[in-house]
């Protein structure tokens, strides 16, 4: 956060502010204020603000996928109420779709288009980038993903902002016969996300530890 004051040099006020040069490095940059202390700190707090949203805009070109995964799990997975166990189950999900290069794919330019192939990637299997078999994941493994990645893009959008809108409400799960929506249930209605007992969750790392091949591309 910027940092600064306001000082007065003859009859004028006058503003400064630290800020990050191209360097990287923090200098302090003054700039003229009005005759009034109270206007002058205005100024100062509108600049601030300014400078605030320009730094933030251009730190969110650069993030990844990957890193808006890691920010959901620290800043909003972990702290809620969710037990020990679904927490870690979804951190392993991150881990493994960190390891597809989706996850190193800027999130800004990430599409509906992007996240449809890496599903459907998980639902018939393929081939990794170095050379072995992904097989297929169940349904239920389809859910848990699915769920980590929706969860994760809804908070990009808000409170982050760092998106404006969630692709991921554009991707179905489409199997041999027929298409559905990721979050729905066997009938069609909207399923809430879903949770796991620490037993669920020994008995999915167990299963990815067997199937670790086939969450890589």
């Amino acid at each position: 956060m910027a940092k600064g004051s306001v000082r007065k040099k003859g009859k004028k006020w006058y503003y400064r502010f630290y800020v990050e040069d191209a360097s990287g490095n923090r200098v302090q940059k003054e700039f003229p204020g009005t005759e009034s202390k109270s206007e002058t700190e205005s100024l100062l707090r509108k600049a601030m603000e300014d400078y605030e949203t320009k730094m933030f805009l251009a730190q969110a070109k650069n993030i990844t996928l990957g890193d808006m995964l890691d920010m959901w799990v620290e800043e909003e997975l972990k702290p809620g109420n969710l037990s020990n166990g679904t927490v870690m189950a979804y951190q392993g999900t991150v881990n493994r779709i960190k390891q597809h290069p989706i996850g190193n794919r800027k999130l800004k330019t990430v599409t509906a288009d992007h996240l449809q192939a890496y599903i459907d990637f998980l639902s018939f299997g393929d081939t990794n980038p170095d050379g072995t078999t992904a097989k297929a994941l169940s349904k239920g493994y389809l859910r848990l993903f699915s769920a980590v990645l929706q969860g994760a893009f809804r908070f990009a959008v808000f409170p982050k902002r760092l998106i404006t809108f969630n692709p991921m409400q554009y991707v179905v799960w489409r199997g041999k016969k027929e298409e559905c929506e990721l979050f729905s249930d066997e009938d069609g209605e909207t399923a809430s996300t879903p949770t796991l007992s620490y037993e669920q969750y020994q008995r999915l790392e167990d299963f990815l530890k067997k199937k670790n091949n086939m969450l890589l591309a």
